[in-house]
């Protein structure tokens, strides 16, 4: 048959359509008809799944956990080394009965039954008797002079070295308990002044300090003390509030909305008692720059703990053995109140072992080793007031102390708790050189110099106070990330802290980090500059203020120098802080730049708050005045970052690098903490070029200082940046990176890493079967989960609207010009109040209230009823929808329906309309009732231009998305020029899907992200076809919309759409369920077990090796890496088995499989027939295909997933879809029973209609085979659902679907008769019975695949 030709296109063409997300890529292969071609008997579209790659957060966590215990043995040997021979000369089975102490007596080498001391006149009991905590035995080495047994002394350095401290900030180790607090203080004064110009004025620093500190103080009472101690408590212009600092510095929960005056941050509240690690990311999040306020204010609170514990005492021990005293009065006091008044009670409170009963026994336990119930101190403390419930009205100063403590949960602290978190390692330091200074009186060998020039007592300090220093990284040269550089002489000795300046080169290893570590920059492979460097910073200044205009015109140059001079650089007394959109309109018109009579909104293009600051200019404005060495500023800069807490290295450097400096000079410098690095190189700011306006070369700065382009602007076509960067990358570093090489060097997550890694394979599988690279490549790549808000409360309308109308009520006057009049008010507030929830999502009606009932246009009342049957009132687009596509809240306008047909689609609004709805329009901005920008449209009185219409339109055609960017570049690396990448956007695609009734839901099964593929071919290809580079050109005189039914059912695309012919094509594809689909088999990593331990006799992994899980306990949940096959002798038979690699011992089988069978497994005469089969994997077991999910290791059996993908009709599929979008915002909203609407269209009859179609499916096919009990559960259960409310019936048909997914997830049927866990099939790990076994190897689009028989 000849081929056939559309308009010149030969079919030998071919387009292949991507749908790439964290977790799958869907692919599809098409003609230019938007046929599917076929392969091997197949359709050519598909859907790879895979799991989402995680951050390595977890894994970073659990190694530092690691390293921080390995490092601590590290030091408590260096402790022992030292003290060993003076340990066997004074008991030579110290050490032995120490290592022994957690051993059961018959486990034990010797015969003694002491763990420590066993001498006849001074055991155990003894040493505990007259030493009740460590810190007694601490306390009194560190006091007294008199000689000491040497076993003492090692005990308490023991102690000692075991929790040292942190090392967060500098203090000396002779420095007042006060200072670091009043030094944080500062601190944090400091930078609220000069960063918000937020001054914290005082009545008496000292009394404030003092309650910062004071002990036992109530939350509430601190609060009050500190906010009564400000002398002129108020707020910044950015709404920063001075009394909101010291609620959150008393320790209470404080609302952000309050503390930065930011109504949208209304639903997230801090409290510095949180960890703020684990609360990093969310605050940062939503906070932005604004977190180093948090983080200053916990710095702060942590400082005021630690003066809190130390009180007035030299030594960490001395406070403890205070608060021991005081909870041994306090314990008492509550026993004899208890003994009085509620005798009955007193075993339950102090002596009762009960599951959950949070009385004294329970917390006066640590852990949970010995399998008993433990609870925390917050537990325990309400616990006490719900049994001691008169407690509250005693007038005994003791009792009412005691009950203050309990209702602020502090009672009865223990020693060792979260709060020793803030205790810093130069504190534990005094007392190691008190214990050692008077040790060394009686113990000589102490302080006798060895061969190393050291002393034992020296090597210890040094031990105690070392940490590698984190620019130097792993010193093993075996690592497999390893830079540190080392001297001459350290090449072959071993280093210890007391040589380790000696045997590395400090410097040397700083610039190996630098060269190793420091990212790269995208565009030239150079090395990143520090973000807050001179250069980098000038440049995020420039590239966020190049966008202002005023009135609609840009900043004339010579005035945007003067403003950056003068508001940045070098800022009036009153202009301090941060920089905002009101303070520039102030500045302005204080040099006569703009009119008195204009406002705010007559400067645009920026945000309310310029974030950029140039930091790093001001604070080093002094030396730049007085050198004007910028090179070296830069070198500090970066030296600063690389150094990162170690300040005394930093000194060291600067003293030897920078002799420009003075000792001042030096001291500030190291102060200053700058963190992150950028994401551009100095090369590509300063040292790529371009030809200027008049033909001079000129490089991005020079650039970006001339004009007010921003950085996007000059790496478009117009110039020539974006080729010459390219040019200078593949010179300078060559274009023969592997594609691991180039992935690691882009800005993506993991998991969009890993989506891209399968979507090329998938596309060069494409290509070779095809044998040819496509004429077109359709690209959309899912945004990021990691980059998606999670866990955020949906803000509910009504709330929203009820809070902005409570607002206005203060300003009735203003309202009144505006014709609404009180009465008006209180009848919208009485409609909104009565409104249901789910009626507010409906625009129309959301609208009408946001616009205060009244018409945008006219200003005249809407009549509410009409609104709601959508009568006479139209809603609008500001921007014409015809050329503009923004279906947002901030482009839409309800108005009446003549109004509309007048304005047609023609913009800006008229004139009269405008002059007279202005003021209507800035009161409700000013109110809150509509955003900024469409109150900008609004009052807008010039055309769109030409480049605005040519960027919207261009926004349907190109992605700024940095994952997609990554993709499309490795894409076009990969097949050069030959083939287009043409991005589609996901909107036009849903668009797409809506108007032509193409039903999508994600909660059936995994074939839309295929569909979503095919359609991504043909919405791409109408755009890409239609909008060319000449349309663009002449886009002001072109007539054209980009409406989806205007531009798919009323117009033709030559050589890409035909109204009438090509949607019959893509409908009838889009019918078939032909995909296929394939999953990623993988190995597991990560966790080995579940790290908590077990008690006695509970758990499946010894602790260690030696220690027997009935005598010890041990870990439970093993986790396996992946699977293998082996035979082996069972009884008197040969039998053949799936076995799990059990991740704990991975490393042996891979070593030994057959030593790993019979060591772990426990197998006789083992053979393998199969060396691995990896999670995920398909496995054909007498001619049903099922995945390999996993291992029960307890019962011997497989976990089994389906491949079968459920498919259903498309009306059921529709209704699925509802409830899962109800179910949703049931989850979201604080009613978790919303009312079902009209707008719902969920009943009951539908429900039973839904309920009674699974029930059937669940009968038939692999179903019933898979999961068993589920039919006769689903039967069984009918009249129970019947009866259930409708919500719950909705919530139950999710749990349902879920038994017909191809993922690992068994739903919940209790509730209507069936089990908890609906049971899947687990076969046995036993290929005996089986008459047919394969693993089924799969290529990645599946297209084709070989089977490894399991049974020969």
């Amino acid at each position: 048959m000849p081929a056939r030709k559309l308009s010149g296109i030969p079919y030998s063409d071919y387009y292949i359509g991507l749908d790439v997300g964290v977790s799958s890529a869907g692919w599809a292969v098409t003609d230019p008809l938007y046929r599917l071609l076929r392969c091997k008997g197949k359709d050519m579209w598909g859907v790879r799944l895979f799991p989402e790659a995680k951050t390595a957060v977890e894994r970073r966590t659990a190694r530092s956990a690691r390293r921080r215990l390995a490092r601590r043995k590290q030091r408590l040997d260096i402790l022992e080394m030292l003290f060993a021979p003076a340990l066997n000369e004074k008991d030579p089975q110290f050490l032995v009965r120490m290592h022994e102490s957690d051993l059961w007596q018959e486990d034990k080498s010797g015969s003694s039954k002491y763990s420590l001391f066993a001498d006849e006149n001074f055991t155990d009991r003894d040493y505990h008797k007259a030493y009740p905590t460590a810190y007694h035995l601490r306390s009194e080495l560190a006091h007294s002079t008199e000689p000491h047994d040497v076993r003492l002394v090692f005990l308490a350095l023991h102690h000692l070295m075991k929790s040292r401290g942190h090392f967060l900030y500098e203090m000396s180790d002779t420095s007042s308990n006060g200072s670091s607090l009043e030094s944080k203080f500062d601190e944090l004064c400091t930078f609220l002044s000069d960063t918000y110009d937020l001054d914290i004025v005082l009545a008496d620093k000292a009394e404030y300090l003092n309650v910062l500190k004071a002990r036992h103080m109530g939350l509430t009472a601190k609060a009050q003390a500190l906010n009564a101690g400000l002398k002129k408590p108020g707020k910044n212009e950015e709404g920063l509030s001075q009394f909101y600092i010291s609620e959150l510095l008393a320790g209470k929960k404080v609302k952000l909305k309050n503390l930065f005056g930011d109504a949208q941050l209304k639903d997230v509240s801090v409290s510095m008692q949180d960890d703020l690690d684990a609360h990093y990311d969310e605050l940062s999040e939503a906070l932005e720059e604004n977190i180093s306020v948090i983080v200053s204010a916990k710095e702060v609170y942590d400082a005021a703990r630690l003066a809190e514990i130390i009180g007035s005492h030299q030594f960490l021990c001395d406070a403890k053995i205070a608060a021991y005293d005081q909870n041994h009065i306090d314990l008492k006091t509550l026993k004899r109140y208890v003994q009085q008044h509620y005798p009955a009670h007193y075993k339950k409170i102090f002596c009762a072992k009960e599951d959950k009963l949070n009385n004294y026994a329970a917390y006066s336990r640590y852990h949970h080793a010995s399998g008993d119930y433990a609870c925390s101190q917050a537990a325990f403390c309400e616990f006490l007031k719900k049994v001691l419930p008169e407690l509250k009205n005693e007038a005994d100063p003791a009792l009412s102390t005691v009950y203050q403590q309990i209702c602020d949960g502090s009672f009865l602290p223990r020693l060792r708790n979260y709060e020793n978190g803030v205790i810093p390692y130069q504190l534990q330091m005094r007392e190691v050189d008190a214990i050692l200074t008077n040790a060394s009186s009686y113990l000589p060998f102490l302080s006798q110099k060895e061969n190393d020039g050291f002393t034992p007592a020296e090597k210890i300090k040094k031990t105690f106070a070392f940490r590698v220093p984190y620019y130097v990284g792993p010193l093993s040269d075996n690592a497999s990330h390893h830079w540190a550089v080392r001297t001459d002489e350290g090449k072959k000795e071993r280093i210890y802290p007391w040589n380790f300046d000696r045997l590395i080169d400090l410097n040397r290893s700083s610039e190996a980090f630098l060269v190793n570590l420091v990212g790269r920059c995208t565009y030239t492979g150079d090395l990143v500059l520090p973000k807050d460097s001179l250069l980098y910073s000038e440049f995020t200044l420039l590239n966020e203020l190049n966008p202002l205009k005023v009135e609609g015109e840009p900043l004339p140059i010579g005035q945007k120098k003067q403003l950056i001079n003068d508001m940045f650089l070098h800022p009036a007394p009153g202009q301090k802080g941060k920089v905002t959109k009101r303070k520039i309109l102030a500045y302005m018109q204080a040099n006569g730049w703009l009119s008195k009579k204009v406002d705010a909104d007559a400067i645009t293009g920026i945000d309310d708050h310029i974030k950029s600051d140039l930091r790093s200019h001001k604070d080093f404005a002094d030396i730049l005045t007085r050198t004007g060495d910028r090179e070296l500023v830069e070198d500090i800069i970066r030296h600063i970052l690389v150094f990162g807490d170690d300040k005394k290295m930093l000194r060291r450097w600067l003293r030897t690098h920078a002799d420009v400096l003075t000792e001042g000079d030096i001291k500030k410098i190291s102060r200053l903490h700058y963190t992150d690095w950028g994401r551009l190189s100095k090369t590509f700011l300063t040292g790529i070029y371009t030809a200027g306006e008049y033909g001079e070369d000129k490089n991005i700065m020079d650039m970006l200082r001339g004009t007010n382009n921003n950085l996007m602007q000059l790496l478009s076509d117009k110039y020539e940046f974006a080729a010459h960067a390219e040019a200078y990358r593949n010179e300078n570093f060559g274009n023969n990176e592997t594609l691991s090489d180039k992935l690691d060097e882009l800005y993506i997550s993991p998991a969009v890493r890993r989506s891209i890694r399968q979507t090329l394979r998938i596309v060069d599988e494409i290509v070779k079967l095809r044998k040819a690279a496509p004429a077109k490549i359709f690209v959309e790549v899912a945004r990021d989960s990691s980059q998606k808000l999670k866990g955020k409360r949906t803000e509910s309308r009504k709330d929203k609207l009820l809070e902005l109308y409570k607002a206005c009520k203060k300003d009735s006057q203003l309202l009144a010009q505006m014709c609404i009049s009180d009465a008006e008010m209180k009848d919208l507030t009485k409609h909104l109040k009565s409104e249901d929830e789910s009626h507010l999502r409906s625009e129309r009606l959301y609208l009408y209230y946001t616009q205060f009932g009244r018409c945008m246009y006219s200003g005249e009342p809407m009549d509410l009823a009409s609104v709601m049957r959508g009568e006479r009132y139209d809603r609008d687009h500001i921007f014409p929808r015809s050329r503009i596509k923004d279906d947002s809240l901030s482009n839409l306008v309800l108005v009446k329906n003549e109004m509309n047909r007048e304005k047609k689609n023609t913009y800006p609004i008229d004139d009269n309309i405008r002059q007279k709805m202005i003021p209507f329009w800035k009161l409700l901005k000013d109110k809150g009732l509509i955003s900024e920008k469409k109150y900008s449209r609004l009052v807008r009185s010039t055309p769109l231009t030409t480049e605005e219409l040519s960027d919207f339109i261009a926004r349907q055609l190109v992605q700024t998305q940095q994952s997609t960017k990554a993709l499309t570049a490795l894409l076009k690396d990969r097949y050069g020029d030959n083939t287009r990448i043409v991005f589609s956007k996901a909107g036009n695609v849903s668009e797409f899907r809506q108007e032509f009734d193409m039903i999508k839901c994600r909660e059936v099964n995994d074939l839309h992200h295929a569909k979503d593929a095919y359609l991504n071919i043909v919405v791409g290809n109408v755009y890409d076809t239609r909008f060319t580079e000449q349309f663009f050109k002449n886009i002001q005189n072109e007539k054209y919309s980009i409406k989806t039914e205007t531009l798919f059912k009323k117009m033709d695309t030559p050589d890409a759409w035909d109204k009438e012919e090509t949607i019959k094509t893509v409908q009838r594809y889009m019918k078939k369920n032909s995909v296929i689909v394939t999953r990623m088999p993988y190995e597991k990593n990560g966790k080995l077990f579940k790290m908590s331990h077990k008690s006695a006799g509970k758990g499946q992994i010894r602790k260690k090796e030696t220690l027997p899980i009935e005598k010890y306990g041990g870990y439970e949940n093993q986790n396996i890496a992946y699977c293998f096959v082996v035979e082996f002798t069972k009884g008197k038979k040969r039998v053949r088995e799936i076995r799990p690699v059990l991740l704990y011992r991975k490393e042996l089988y891979e070593k030994d499989a057959l030593q790993y069978c019979k060591k772990v497994l426990k197998l006789d005469s083992p053979k393998i027939i199969y060396d691995k089969i990896q999670l995920d994997a398909t496995l054909e077991l007498d001619n049903k295909r099922l995945l390999l999910s996993g291992y029960t290791a307890t019962k011997d059996t497989l976990e089994l997933k389906l491949t079968n993908q459920l498919f259903i009709d498309q009306k059921r599929e529709q209704y699925v879809k509802i409830l899962s979008k109800y179910i949703i915002r049931c989850a979201s909203s604080k009613d978790e029973t919303l009312p079902i609407s009209k707008f719902d269209g969920i009943t009951q009859e539908q429900n039973l209609s839904l309920y009674d179609w699974f029930v059937a499916k669940s009968g038939h096919s692999i179903y019933p085979i898979f999961m068993k009990s589920l039919h006769a559960h689903l039967s069984n259960g009918r009249a129970i659902f019947k009866d259930m409310p409708v919500k719950e019936q909705c919530e139950l048909l999710l749990k349902i679907l879920q038994a017909f997914q191809c993922n690992s997830t068994c739903p919940n049927l209790k509730c209507i008769g069936g089990l908890s866990e609906e049971t899947r099939c687990r076969p046995s790990s036993s290929l005996g019975k089986l008459q047919t076994a394969y693993l089924v190897a799969q290529s990645v689009t599946g297209l084709y695949e070989h089977k490894i028989d399991l049974l020969k």
